[in-house]
Parts: C-alpha cells; structure tokens; sequence
C-alpha cells in the first residue's frame, strides 16, 4: 500500500491526456488493481527524437505482491 511509481517509453508526440491514459492501459495490461490518482510526474528526453521516458506515480490501495 502508498506511492508507486512507473515509468514507461512513449512516443514523444502525446499529449499529457494521452499519456495518461497509455499508463493507465498499461496497469490494465498488467492486471494491477486498487490503483487511483494516476498522475503524470516528469517526461524526459533522450536520443531518439520520437519517445520520451514518461514517468508516472499513482497510489495503491492493496500490496502488489
């Protein structure tokens, strides 16, 4: 239970909604439940011009294990 972070590739084009919403498919992926407050952190660059490492933080109700 609390703060979990996530991280993930994306193309670099995305709107903050869409991120967003990429992330959240992400945990829906992943069969992660409990989770709320979904929230878009930082987004950073690197040497591909056509993705960004996106990073998120949400909270989770239930312990991931």
């Amino acid at each position: 239970m609390g703060i979990v972070r996530l991280s993930l590739d994306l193309p670099s084009d995305l709107s903050d909604t869409a991120a967003v919403e990429a992330a959240a498919a992400h945990l829906a992926e992943q069969r992660v439940r409990d989770w709320t407050d979904l929230s878009l952190q930082t987004r950073l660059t690197h040497d591909d011009p056509h993705a960004r490492t996106y990073t998120f933080t949400y909270w989770r109700e239930s312990d991931p294990s």
